[in-house]
């Protein structure tokens, strides 16, 4: 098994000021390439915190990867710890000198002496080129271990990696090939799950994690083998049992969107939906939008709410509603209105005291009637996002259904 690492650094990171998306990606991109990351982490700008991070990480890892820090200013120190960590001392490259006056040149202005620390590297580094900035990065190899040093800025990282860290890493580790299958399921808590599949865990190859998402629960399986097709073995029969322990739990696998699962489900059973929002004050359409035929399998939504306009005339008498049987109605009255197969309807939420800071999801179509009730968060953004995600996996779980397709269930 290869290790690998990831370090960002900056203060603003530390601070909040920005959001570090680049470990996400290059995590990603290790797994990719066969590495398994075990630590990340952050730290800002001081000499003293960077040593001790990448002389810890060099130790224990066989690929760190760091971001950040390359920039031509005194706080800009990830070169100088590195160098420090290796014990090796950074001089001015000539190749790169030049590389970086006809950037400057080609940009009509002069170099500031600053830039010139850009230009240096340490005996155990190589140059990583940086088509689109003035920072290019360092791939240090020391000891039989990898030290990549990349910019911070995400348009520039990636292009890097995807033009030369990538490919070298691919060449220099050869760790074989890797698989994923990510499993997505609602309807049970993260604590459920992990009881029903706590024999699974705990194992090196197949890996599997478990996520909470705002769209349910996730579980990620990965696998190492010598070709992909060999991963996918080992993966296959851990996926199988996971399906069949969770069952109807499970709605969609991979880069499957509760949108795209609903269209899917739709154009499968040839069937339109129409849709009427309350709480979630139109998300759910704009949810389905991008993955629905407007026209062919979505016939139309609504917002209804208090002071409703631009409704249907019918649906007026909706805008007060929050109750189990609104919600059914409200679903009923938006399938008629736009002739749809199947209507969604989500109430307002509640304001009554035995009932406070509740919404109702109705669905109704060729396979009957479902009912199903949410819960109103402090924030009223969240109350609409969670509502509108509920609302779709809700229509998943309906468009799956196949056993007794005249109830009416609440849930």
């Amino acid at each position: 098994m290869i290790y690998g690492e990831l370090i960002a650094v900056g203060h603003e990171i530390l601070m909040g000021e920005i959001v570090d998306t680049n470990t996400a990606y290059l995590a990603q991109r290790l797994v990719d390439l066969g590495i398994t990351p075990r630590y990340s982490c952050q730290v800002g700008d001081n000499i003293q915190h960077l040593v001790e991070t990448f002389a810890r990480a060099h130790a224990r890892s066989d690929v760190v990867v760091s971001t950040g820090g390359l920039g031509p200013t005194s706080d800009d120190l990830t070169r100088e710890a590195v160098a420090q960590v290796l014990g090796e001392e950074m001089k001015v490259d000539p190749s790169q000198l030049d590389w970086l006056e006809g950037v400057f040149r080609q940009r009509g202005i002069a170099m500031p002496k600053t830039n010139l620390k850009q230009a240096t590297l340490i005996p155990s580094a190589a140059p990583i080129p940086n088509p689109t900035g003035t920072a290019p990065g360092w791939w240090a190899q020391h000891a039989g271990r990898h030290i990549v040093l990349l910019p911070g800025p995400p348009r520039e990282l990636q292009l890097m990696w995807e033009q030369t860290v990538g490919p070298g890493l691919a060449r220099a580790v050869g760790a074989g090939a890797v698989a994923t299958r990510t499993i997505k399921t609602f309807g049970i808590t993260e604590g459920g799950i992990d009881e029903m599949l706590a024999h699974l865990f705990g194992k090196e190859n197949p890996y599997l994690g478990i996520y909470a998402r705002p769209d349910g629960i996730h579980l990620r399986l990965i696998a190492h083998a010598p070709s992909r097709a060999e991963a996918m073995s080992l993966i296959s029969p851990i996926e199988s049992e996971i399906v069949t322990i969770l069952g109807g739990a499970v709605w969609g696998y991979d880069g499957d969107s509760a949108g795209s699962r609903v269209a899917t489900l739709l154009d499968a059973a040839k069937l339109t939906v129409a849709i009427g929002e309350g709480v979630t004050a139109g998300l759910i359409s704009a949810g389905l939008a991008p993955h629905l035929r407007k026209g062919r399998s979505f016939l139309g939504g609504y917002v209804i709410g208090r002071a409703s306009k631009g409704v249907p005339g019918p649906l007026d008498e909706f805008a007060e509603g929050f109750r189990e049987e609104d919600a059914i109605r409200l679903a009923s009255a938006v399938m008629a209105s736009s002739s749809a197969s199947v209507g969604l309807g989500v109430t307002v939420a509640s304001k009554e005291a035995d009932s406070a800071g509740t919404y109702h999801i109705g669905i109704t179509g060729p396979r009957g009637s479902r009912v199903f009730r949410g819960r109103s968060m402090p924030s009223p953004e969240v109350t609409m996002q969670r509502g509108a995600t509920q609302a779709m996996l809700e229509l998943v779980s309906y468009l799956s259904w196949t056993r007794d397709p005249g109830a009416t269930k609440s849930g």
